[in-house]
C-alpha cells in the first residue's frame, strides 16, 4: 500500500463515525471500550476498500490508530479534562456539532454506516 493512503487525511464520514462511536461508548467498560474501538476499525477499513477497491495497509484506520483517534475527540469533550492531545479543525467542528444535535450527527453516522452495509 502507498504511503499516500496511508496518511491520507481523515474526511467527515470518518469522523462523523469516530465521534459518534466515542459519545456513545465512552462509559463503557475497558472490554466493551475496546471492542466498539475495534468495530469502527473494521467498518472504516472496509468503507476504504469498497471506495479503493483496493485492500488496505495494515496500518490504515486500525486499532490503534482509532484509539489515538478517540483520544483526541476525549480532549474536546466538556465532559472530562482530558487534555493530553488536541482535535483537529474537522473534529473539533463534528465534535461542536454533536454537542449542539446529537441527534442530527448519530443520523448522519447511520446514513454513512447504510451507505456501505450491503457493498462488497
Amino acid at each position: 500500500m502507498n504511503e499516500k493512503q496511508q496518511q491520507r487525511k481523515w474526511v467527515r464520514e470518518e469522523v462523523v463515525i469516530l465521534v459518534v462511536g466515542y459519545f456513545k461508548t465512552k462509559h463503557l467498560s475497558s472490554n466493551e471500550l475496546a471492542d466498539a474501538r475495534q468495530k469502527i476499525s473494521d467498518f472504516l477499513r472496509r468503507r476504504e476498500e469498497i471506495l479503493t477497491g483496493a485492500p488496505v495497509s495494515d496500518i490504515f484506520r486500525n486499532y490503534a490508530g482509532i484509539s489515538l483517534q478517540s483520544a483526541r475527540i476525549q480532549s474536546l469533550d466538556p465532559e472530562t479534562h482530558y487534555s493530553g492531545m488536541q482535535g483537529t479543525r474537522l473534529q473539533k467542528e463534528v465534535v461542536e456539532e454533536y454537542l449542539n444535535n446529537p441527534e442530527k450527527v448519530c443520523e448522519e453516522a447511520e446514513q454513512v454506516y447504510d451507505k456501505y452495509k450491503d457493498r462488497e
